[in-house]
């Protein structure tokens, strides 16, 4: 059977293929960005989980291989589901042996259209997607009345570079471009912050030495995500107090990411 083909709404998501998804399981568990992430993510979907009464439904969209669903199992605590939905065929199927979670192959379109859920999740996603707006528009569908969306993307063009490229990105956002993009999907902004501070100068300086055309998926891999054991323990240390931020819901001026909760805008 072949795999389902993009409708007009939705595009490539994810490049995982095996070498990839190898490296990919290494680091997501040791580097420090994939750990002081997780810890954001979580302080930001804590408050909007815990204010769900039990039996609520979460689908995490473009779950790779599961990193994030492991976040989202542990904060539900057994009080309501979590799925996940992901493109490739071999992430997803790492992802379900990671978590034991029911995790969908393919696009939104592909779910069930009476599924309806309290949170969709899209972490590090929507920079692949050309029709930003028609796929936020898509999870808006998606959504249970008092639902949110929660999002994390990259943040600020000024930081593209060829790792950009090799990862299938269309672009990076700033707080106002990603506010313009789910206002135009029916969607306003509940918190927005940046995160990864400590990221953007280092990164910044980074891009404009580093000089070169976009090299293949694997070595960009072993360079972005190469772990330096002291510093990659003192990035993690600095980085993850972010998370004391995001849980009070208030906002860091710079980051190399964005964080947001979204909800539909009412009429």
């Amino acid at each position: 059977m072949e795999p389902p083909q993009p409708s007009h709404a939705e595009s490539h998501w994810s490049a995982f293929d095996a070498n990839g998804i190898q490296r990919l399981v290494a680091a997501e568990d040791r580097h420090f960005w994939f750990r002081a992430r997780n810890e954001t993510i979580a302080a930001l979907a804590r408050r909007p989980i815990q204010e769900l009464q039990d039996g609520f439904h979460i689908l995490e969209v473009g779950c790779g291989i599961g990193n994030v669903l492991r976040v989202l199992q542990r904060l539900a605590a057994g009080r309501g589901s979590v799925a996940g939905l992901e493109l490739s065929r071999d992430a997803a199927s790492v992802a379900r042996t990671r978590t034991g979670l029911p995790v969908t192959a393919g696009y939104l379109s592909d779910l069930d259209p009476a599924l309806r859920f309290d949170i969709v999740a899209a972490f590090d996603v929507l920079e692949h997607i050309e029709d930003e707006a028609g796929v936020l528009g898509q999870m808006k569908g998606r959504l249970r009345p008092g639902g949110r969306i929660l999002l994390t993307v990259p943040a600020h063009q000024s930081l593209w570079s060829p790792f950009d490229v090799a990862s299938g990105h269309e672009r990076r956002y700033t707080l106002a471009s990603l506010r313009r993009a789910l206002r135009k999907s029916g969607l306003e902004v509940e918190y927005m912050t940046y995160f990864m501070s400590l990221l953007f100068p280092m990164m910044w300086v980074r891009r404009r030495l580093l000089k070169t055309e976009a090299r293949d998926m694997s070595a960009l891999l072993d360079s972005e995500f190469q772990i330096v054991p002291g510093l990659n323990a003192l990035a993690y240390e600095v980085l993850r107090q972010e998370k004391h931020v995001v849980a009070a819901r208030r906002r860091l001026p710079m980051g190399a990411s964005i964080a947001a909760v979204a909800v539909p805008i009412r009429s």
